[in-house]
């Protein structure tokens, strides 16, 4: 079986995932409003603050991340739940297209959500940024979801060897990047340690593309903040897949692979 055959598999098993979760409605009426809600507190809480430019920085952080790196770590415990993680350590292949697949579903779901959020806080704070600047923030989201993915894939492995720390994880990497990559409070505000941790953080180069892209900053400093945000995420995605099998075996070993 080929690695992409089983990516796709993996990958419409995640569909499937999705589809427990969430129809139309729900989403739109309970994900959706959460996170719009979410969203739209931290902006009111710049607009009473009074800060020039506050509210502006605000509704860019927080949309920019709307619903980012939530569910997709959870994904990677689901097969050992079921009784099947077993049967993916034994298969003649690597379990990383599996676990990629499953759990990739949610990179659309991130990038739907930001967007959503874009659009509902321009139109509820009147926020009208030139459409010929707002044209590639799209690009940027699409990067910083996928750069978060592979953070998450990485977690993802890492929660295979404690697998209650599932949703502690999630709370750690949510927590992180609301707190230290530029959403809410200026990566410049932390002290010199906690920047440098905040900028091998998904998300963290992506947001400030994003900023530059909505101020006109010079095309070469967004393609910059880009570059170093996929350098971020493909570094996360080799740890990450140099993690999987490694963890895998390790529980193979160890006989600490047990069905649930």
């Amino acid at each position: 079986m080929t690695v992409w055959r089983v990516f796709r598999i993996a990958l419409l098993v995640g569909w499937q995932d999705f589809q427990m979760f969430w129809t139309l409605r729900t989403w739109l009426l309970g994900w959706l409003s959460r996170i719009l809600t979410s969203a739209m507190i931290w902006v009111l809480l710049g607009r009473m603050t009074g800060a020039p430019g506050q509210t502006e920085y605000l509704l860019i952080g927080n949309a920019a991340v709307a619903g980012v790196g939530t569910f997709a770590i959870a994904a990677s415990a689901w097969d050992r739940w079921e009784g099947t993680y077993p049967l993916l350590v034994v298969a003649p292949t690597s379990m990383v297209p599996a676990l990629m697949g499953r759990m990739s579903i949610w990179i659309g779901h991130w990038f739907a959500s930001s967007m959503a959020a874009f659009i509902f806080l321009m139109v509820v704070f009147g926020w009208r940024p030139s459409p010929i600047l707002f044209l590639p923030v799209p690009i940027a989201v699409a990067l910083l979801s996928t750069s978060t993915f592979c953070f998450s894939l990485f977690l993802g492995a890492l929660a295979g060897l404690v697998i209650q720390l599932r949703n502690i994880l999630i709370n750690l990497l949510t927590t992180a990047i609301i707190a230290f990559c530029g959403v809410s409070i200026p990566v410049s505000f932390w002290p010199g340690w906690v920047q440098v941790i905040a900028n091998i953080l998904p998300t963290t180069h992506g947001v400030e593309a994003v900023r530059l892209m909505l101020s006109g900053a010079p095309a070469a400093d967004i393609l910059l903040a880009l570059a170093l945000e996929a350098v971020v995420g493909l570094g996360w995605l080799v740890a990450a897949l140099l993690a999987i099998d490694r963890i895998a075996e390790t529980g193979r070993a160890d006989g600490s692979i047990e069905f649930t």
